[in-house]
């Protein structure tokens, strides 16, 4: 690491403690280490080493599966780019394969590697599905992202909404009512 993320660090230590110890109410707390804990999480959350894209797209050989593939409630945990809080939730996502597909763990691995930074549940939707028919080439994909805000909690909590629900299509599944239907069943 450089001296100049140090500093900055050391910097983001000494301003987060400051403010722990303004806003608590027990002057015995150690806010010293409770903000260098939470930036040092914090940072392995955005630093975990993710997969190579390539490798998630690695597709099975000699498979030849042509029907839709559902695979739901995969768990993300990801940050507002808007406000640095969480929201978390579950991703759903329906596959029509040209004749490539994936093994199934590859498809949390790609929500993983895309949900580790600060970004939009509207962006991360479309990111999936664009990624999924970028690199598999199927008829098409239906996403769907089901998520809990701690922002409108935390910021407006006499406003607090319930779950935020976003989906994605491309190919087949934008231009076929019927299988969006479908794959909209299969992942309730």
């Amino acid at each position: 690491m450089s001296k100049d993320i140090n500093k900055t660090n050391t910097h983001l230590e000494e301003a987060l403690s400051d403010f722990i110890s303004k806003i608590s109410d027990d002057p015995d707390k150690d806010t010293d280490l409770i903000a260098k804990k939470f930036l040092t999480q914090l940072e392995k959350k955005f630093n975990f080493p993710k997969k190579d894209i390539d490798s998630i797209f690695s597709h099975l050989e000699g498979v030849n599966h042509n029907h839709p593939i559902y695979v739901n409630k995969i768990p993300f945990i990801s940050f507002c780019e808007h406000h640095m809080f969480p929201f978390f939730g579950e991703v759903s996502i329906a596959v029509l394969p040209e004749k490539n597909i994936l093994g199934v763990s590859k498809f949390s691995d790609l929500v993983n590697n895309l949900s580790s930074k600060l970004t939009l549940q509207e962006k991360l939707t479309e990111e999936i599905g664009e990624k999924i028919l970028q690199n598999l080439e199927p008829q098409g994909t239906y996403i769907k992202v089901k998520a809990k805000h701690l922002c409108s909690d935390l910021l407006s909590p006499e406003n607090s909404i319930g779950d935020i629900t976003t989906t994605y299509a491309n190919g087949i599944y934008e231009l076929d009512s019927s299988l969006r239907a479908e794959a909209a069943l299969n992942m309730s």
